[in-house]
């Protein structure tokens, strides 16, 4: 099988108390039956062994509370769901009290966890013989991979400084229907030509984006599906600007919050409206995002989300979410970004690279890790006339100035 991934998938490694944030707070972790299987069986073990070191002692006990913990496959979240397991320092308790440290087991560090612990933020597709993974933009250290890495050479499978690595893995293919296969290379061979699109730096990188739109409906399957959106509501019934903006500021608090430092930033938004492009300059006297940040961002989400479009025959929803993306993170930068993970503000502000990367992180959990929202999207992006094609053109002219293009 091939495996494709980004140029800097091998270098991620959880930073652990070293992040600002965590993992083990907001989200419901599920034990896989694997992974149950395994520490129930330590379990046993230790309670018929003859205990004699302190470690195994401490060890034996330590099972027997990671087994009063899970519950309907997953772990029993303490008051804030926040994993029982995570320490103060950051640090997960499973790994401090289950690696070997003289005793007998055969697995240390990240491999005596659960497999949503242990790939987090990891994804994986496979189309047929083809597999491609990647790194959440929901973990502060993969978007700043994605903003800092530097690609290797110029391909088509190169876009801004990302770089698309492919080897041989001996992973079992997935069966496709007949044709299929004719049908995938040909989504590959449409996402090469974004691509290629987002790396024509001679022109602003908003012009660029509006032919990747352009691009997307004209390989769709039928013309514009949002044209007709667009054509009901034009003349004396056309959206205002402000009306537009708004909806789209609207449709992010649609769903379930992720947590406190969504709910602060998101309280903000609605406050704030639509800010002007000097308004996005967060005081750091340059745009906070330069195009080189919009190119690989925008990259990143196509190089995820597009080929799915083999299995939904939707290519055009998801090139409007990594552009929507990528302009509510420009827009709202400075306020997604001086939220601290508990909902406090920070004061001041961090530096620049920092505000980017919490705030890339911040709209990441929202969006892409809730089900809910991102359905709520795609069917606004087929169905609200804010979201035509031509809504997007034209927010995409009007912030031709908001971000400075990279030396």
């Amino acid at each position: 099988m091939l495996l494709r991934v980004p140029d800097f998938y091998s270098d991620f490694h959880c930073i652990a108390d070293k992040c600002t944030d965590t993992c083990c707070v907001g989200w419901e972790i599920d034990v896989d039956d694997r992974s149950l299987a395994k520490y129930s069986n330590w379990a046993k073990k230790s309670s018929s062994e003859n205990l004699e070191s302190e470690g195994s002692k401490n060890r034996a006990l330590f099972l027997q509370k990671l087994l009063k913990n899970i519950e309907d496959g997953h772990f029993k979240l303490l008051p804030g769901d926040r994993c029982p397991f995570l320490k103060k320092d950051g640090l997960c308790e499973m790994i401090c009290n289950l690696g070997c440290n003289g005793t007998d087991c055969d697995e240390s560090g990240e491999t005596i966890l659960c497999d949503i612990c242990r790939e987090h933020p990891r994804f994986v597709e496979v189309y047929g013989d083809i597999m491609e993974k990647g790194l959440g933009l929901c973990c502060e250290e993969a978007v700043r991979l994605l903003l800092t890495s530097q690609a290797a050479e110029v391909s088509s499978r190169t876009c801004s400084g990302i770089s698309l690595v492919e080897s041989e893995v001996d992973d079992d293919s997935d069966e496709m229907p007949e044709g299929a296969e004719e049908a995938r290379d040909a989504i590959f061979e449409e996402r090469n030509a974004i691509f290629g699109i987002l790396n024509n730096k001679s022109i602003p990188l908003n012009e660029r984006l509006i032919e990747v739109l352009d691009f997307a409906v004209a390989v769709s399957d039928c013309e514009d599906p949002t044209q007709s959106l667009c054509e009901e509501h034009s003349g004396e019934n056309q959206l205002s600007p402000d009306a537009v903006h708004q909806t789209w500021i609207e449709i992010l608090g649609e769903g379930e919050s992720y947590g406190p430092a969504w709910d602060t930033a998101y309280k903000q938004m609605i406050r704030n409206g639509w800010p002007s492009p000097e308004s996005c300059r967060t005081g750091f006297d340059t745009s906070l995002f330069t195009e080189e940040d919009g190119a690989r961002i925008v990259a990143y989400l196509i190089f995820r989300y597009y080929a799915k479009s083999l299995f939904d025959g939707d290519n055009l929803t998801k090139v409007q979410f990594a552009i929507y993306f990528w302009i509510m993170v420009q827009k709202f930068g400075n306020i997604l970004g001086n939220i601290n993970p508990d909902g406090r503000i920070i004061e001041p502000p961090a530096n620049p690279q920092t505000v980017k990367i919490n705030a890339v992180k911040l709209l990441s959990k929202q969006t892409e890790y809730s089900e809910e929202i991102m359905e709520i999207l795609a069917d606004n992006f087929f169905q609200n006339p804010a979201f035509c094609v031509e809504q997007f053109r034209q927010i995409l002219s009007t912030m031709q100035s908001s971000t400075s293009i990279s030396p």
